[in-house]
């Protein structure tokens, strides 16, 4: 294994340590650093290695979080796990502990919207569209 640079192993590990990170993160960090693209690939093993850097845990901690903090649906949280080049097999599995919560959340916004824009006069078929579109901004099938 190549030697590593101290200084980049050190502020590399307190970056993930602070909080989860995937692994387009940390690659995007180590340049930012500095560090020559033909180590990175160490630097991702070492870090793998010590467990600061595991796809899975940023997965699960990602879903939850966007489930229970922003309300997001299913498809917004795919989405945005992709763009971070995350396995889409992890992305699947997360999602599928969430099955039973993407009705209720749907029923929350649904709820919740339809209650914000009940002063207003909007008439049914007007009322219905906005609450498609806004719930498929949220990651929704509808």
């Amino acid at each position: 294994m190549a030697k590593l640079d101290p200084i980049i192993q050190r502020k590399i590990m307190r970056y993930c340590a602070y909080q989860e990170r995937c692994i387009q993160e940390v690659e995007h960090k180590l340049h930012t650093l500095g560090c020559p693209p033909r180590q990175i690939s160490a630097y991702l093993r070492y870090l793998s290695e010590e467990d600061f850097l595991k796809e899975s845990r940023y997965a699960e901690v990602f879903v939850r979080g966007k489930v229970n903090n922003n309300k997001w649906g299913p498809r917004k949280i795919e989405m945005a796990l992709l763009s971070k080049k995350v396995d889409p097999s992890l992305i699947k599995r997360e999602l599928a502990q969430f099955d039973a919560e993407w009705v209720e959340l749907e029923a929350y916004w649904t709820g919740r919207m339809t209650k914000a824009w009940a002063h207003k006069s909007y008439d049914a078929y007007t009322l219905k569209g906005k609450l498609r579109t806004f719930l498929r901004h949220k990651g929704f099938f509808v």
